[in-house]
């Protein structure tokens, strides 16, 4: 068994079953449809009927508990019986060239059995159209999750799809569920009902015949069937005046064949007028053909049988008419596929469709025309002598005409066949100039993929060799501000459930695994493909930069410089706002009240931000080769303040210098801080707003990539 189809039919809802044979045919009184299952063998049922059997025989369920589960739509239990049986590719078509619903409608009116599949090329799900006797129904597994849609929406989904599906061919055998005496007396019943209709048949074909040989003409004339028809006739009126007329009691001749006839003809009527309607595939209104009113070799024969006092034991329509596979004979001789040409299917309907279930009447032969001649030249009078030569003449005409409209008609029928056989001619030949351009183009496509990675090895070639000389493969240029104007940095992470800030902060994070960890991403307003930045490539530019050094030191080292020197506590607000850290804009603002309902922006080179938003570090950088001086350290002390009174997140603001701090610029952090020996504040440099808040005021200095914290000393 396929194990997708072994999925799809675990997770149907089970139905109660009970064990062996008997619980089998508990289900199909109960009309299920769905799978069960005996061990390793499955079956499928559909409205109570055992479609398959596979990986077993159907004796793995005798005496066997087996688990039942139903069916959420009947199309399954025939599709998936379809599937496992396996059938032959009758055809393949794509959607643009055949639509789907030209297919179908053409597969149902040809009373075809088997399936189409649209899957090929099409990447929204599976389609299924399933065919039984030329009745459909539709099923589609729609996206990745295979999601169930059936009827007319599973259809509608199908024909909207582009694609190519196939037409598989598939001969599906009924299998009887054993029944012990029931069975024998089944076989009886059948051989009892064979056997009468046999008989009936036999005795209702004889009355026909005997009342044709009343009507035949004399032996010796040539007449015409049509002529000779009417001769008779008269002949016949004739007689039975004459009879009538000498000898009164003499009865009539035997007309148990027309009684029959006729008592067949009111029964066939009244059982066209009730045949069982079923809306399933292959019911007695499906496009196979098949009818619940009795053919002309069945419905007479029994009828027969019970004029002349037998019993027939021909099944009614009611006990037939709702089995879903009542005429399986007649629908495996329908499974071939008609062709989509409509000039095909005139074709068919100018002569006579292959497979038609019609008979040719029943003609009388020649031997059995001259007795009954030879007899009726006894009864009847004679003829007048120019009647027989007129009679003659107007049959051999007719012949002639007869034998001439056939005649047309055959030429007619082989010219139609000639126009098919060039239509199909002209079809293959349009089809492999098809498939010679495709595989043109598959081979031009080749070709240009080939090309393609050759150019791009060349690049990569060049670019290798740009690299080395010390050389740059920009194709435009931005100033270095413009650029850090415009970059924001992401803290992210590898793997959420590694080592993480948060974890570095309970002490539950070595450094190692956390700087393997963590992800410092970048973010610009504008393409960096091909970009240049002061003679470097961006990114390469990016990472050289003491702002992006500052921002990677602050989220990686600084946490453990200031937990390994025991200052979680004096410096709790950079401490505890790192693993706070989300985005690290570059070049940005703060905004800060200056009255009632306005504000003002602060301009640092670096701004630490959480998840909300929220200033948690402001940084300004000294990126020259002179100290950092006092107006540096105090424009950024003004700037701060401003931000922290409007921000309780702000928890540092550092100064950033790449050579050193002058003395007065130490000073000057120190008296803002109140630092000095006779600080008595628990807090390192810290800036007092009020008696609750405040943040810490950091002086780093950047030399050789390295970043050490000058101010306050750990």
């Amino acid at each position: 068994m396929d194990s997708e189809i072994i999925d799809a039919v675990t997770g149907w809802d089970s139905a109660p079953s009970g064990g062996g044979y008997g619980g089998l045919r508990s289900l199909a009184d109960d009309g299920f449809s769905g799978a069960v299952v005996a061990g390793m063998t499955w079956g499928f049922m559909l409205n109570g009927r055992l479609l398959g059997v596979f990986e077993g025989t159907i004796a793995d369920f005798d005496d066997e508990s087996f688990e039942a589960y139903r069916a959420p739509d009947a199309s399954l239990p025939l599709l998936y019986t379809m599937k496992e049986t396996g059938g032959e590719v009758r055809a393949q078509y794509y959607t643009e060239d055949t639509p789907l619903t030209d297919a179908d409608g053409t597969l149902s009116a040809g009373g075809f059995t088997g399936y189409i599949e649209l899957s090929e090329n099409v990447l929204s799900g599976d389609y299924y159209v399933v065919y039984h006797g030329g009745k459909s129904m539709s099923v589609a597994f729609v996206g990745n999750s295979k999601r169930l849609v059936t009827d007319d929406e599973a259809f509608e989904l199908a024909a909207d799809e582009i694609g190519i599906y196939k037409v598989y061919d598939v001969d599906i055998d009924l299998v009887e569920i054993p029944d012990g005496e029931s069975d024998d007396a089944a076989s009886e019943d059948e051989s009892a009902t064979g056997a009468a209709g046999a008989v009936s048949e036999a005795e209702t074909t004889e009355s026909v015949d005997d009342d044709e040989e009343e009507h035949v003409a004399p032996a010796g004339d040539s007449s015409s069937p049509e002529t000779t028809a009417v001769d008779s006739a008269e002949a016949s009126s004739a007689s039975e005046a004459s009879d009538e007329s000498s000898s009164p009691s003499t009865p009539r001749a035997d007309t148990t064949g027309e009684s029959a006839t006729a008592t067949t003809s009111d029964e066939s009527a009244t059982q066209a007028t009730a045949p069982v309607e079923r809306a399933e595939p292959g019911d007695s209104n499906g496009a196979s053909g098949t009818s619940s009113v009795s053919s002309p070799s069945t419905a007479p024969a029994a009828t027969s049988g019970e004029t002349n006092g037998g019993s027939s034991t021909q099944p009614a329509d009611d006990e037939t008419g709702d089995d879903v596979f009542s005429a399986e004979a007649e629908w495996r001789n329908a499974r071939s596929i008609p062709s989509l040409d409509p000039r095909d299917a005139e074709g068919e309907t100018a002569g006579e469709r292959p497979g038609s279930s019609r008979r040719p009447r029943k003609r009388t032969d020649k031997t059995e025309s001259k007795t009954a001649s030879a007899g009726q030249k006894t009864q009847q009078p004679k003829r007048a002598p120019g009647r027989s030569s007129s009679a003659s003449s107007n049959a051999t005409q007719s012949a002639k005409s007869a034998t001439a409209a056939s005649s047309k008609a055959v030429v007619s029928l082989k010219e139609q066949l000639s126009e098919v056989k060039a239509e199909r001619d002209r079809l293959e030949s349009e089809r492999d100039a098809i498939q010679k351009e495709r595989d043109e183009h598959q081979s031009r496509a080749e070709e240009l993929e080939r090309r393609v990675n050759e150019l791009e090895s060349e690049v990569d070639r060049l670019r290798s060799e740009l690299d080395e000389a010390g050389l740059t493969s920009t194709d435009r240029s931005m100033s270095a501000d413009e650029a850090l104007r415009g970059t924001n940095l992401f803290v992210r992470y590898a793997k959420k459930s590694g080592a993480t800030l948060e974890k570095a902060h309970a002490g539950q994070a070595k450094r190692e695994d956390v700087v393997d960890n963590l992800r410092l991403e970048h973010h610009t307003t504008f393409d960096t493909d091909g970009l240049g930045v002061d003679g470097q490539p961006y990114e390469e530019f990016l990472h050289e930069t003491p702002e992006y050094g500052f921002a990677k030191w602050a989220v990686t080292d600084l946490l453990y410089e200031i937990g390994e020197t025991g200052n979680r506590s004096s410096l709790s607000g950079v401490f505890d706002s790192i693993p706070k850290a989300d985005r690290i804009e570059l070049y940005g603002t703060v905004s800060v009240p200056i009255g009632e309902g306005e504000t003002e922006p602060r301009k640092f080179d670096v701004i630490f931000r959480d998840q909300m938003g929220n200033p948690l570090f402001v940084a300004n950088l000294n990126d020259s080769r002179d100290p950092a001086t006092q107006s540096m350290v105090t424009r950024l002390i003004k700037d701060s303040k401003s931000v922290a009174e409007a921000n309780e997140s702000l928890g540092s603001a550092f100064v950033v210098t790449k050579s050193f701090f002058e003395p007065d610029a130490l000073e000057a952090a120190t008296a803002e801080t109140g630092g000095g020996l006779l600080s008595r504040s628990k807090r390192k440099s810290f800036v007092k707003l009020s008696r609750k808040q405040g943040y810490h005021l950091c002086l780093v200095e950047a030399r050789s990539g390295e970043f050490h914290l000058n101010v306050p000393d750990l």
